[in-house]
């Protein structure tokens, strides 16, 4: 195990958290403690970091729905859509899914934009990364 081993798990967990582990495991042998920390590690960073750059996407976001939206004043059906299944899942929803079929980016902006509280929202998607790493670790690390 090297430190360039353990950063690129750190940066691959950030960004695209499922492909992480399986890599930790099989590539570089990596035991059950060191796929766990270094996956749960990079992926509670990558949230923090996303998390940052998400209220400014949001910000333009909305900037340019505003102006899109006096033209065209009609509500989209994928939009009508997504906020249902946001409704009814909710934050936790959204955490369950974020780090296995989202992205930790795709999925911090879209916990974020729905629910913008910081201080319950970031912990939610932290636990969310631990629990999918853990339960993970112990499936690739014992085969």
């Amino acid at each position: 195990m090297s430190l360039f081993q353990e950063l690129i798990i750190m940066l691959m967990s950030s960004v695209k958290f499922l492909l992480a582990i399986p890599f930790a495991a099989y590539q570089y042998e990596f035991s059950f403690w060191q796929t766990f920390f270094f996956s749960s590690i990079g992926g509670v960073s990558g949230i923090i970091i996303f998390a940052k750059f998400s209220y400014w996407i949001i910000e333009q976001y909305n900037t340019w729905m505003s102006s899109k939206q006096k033209a065209n004043s009609k509500k989209g059906l994928k939009r009508v859509l997504a906020i249902k299944k946001v409704r009814k899942y909710g934050l936790f929803g959204i955490a369950f899914l974020t780090p296995i079929f989202f992205s930790i980016p795709i999925g911090t902006f879209i916990a974020l934009r729905f629910f913008p509280n910081k201080k319950k929202t970031l912990p939610v998607l932290a636990a969310s990364v631990f629990g999918w790493s853990f339960v993970l670790s112990v499936i690739l690390t014992t085969l």
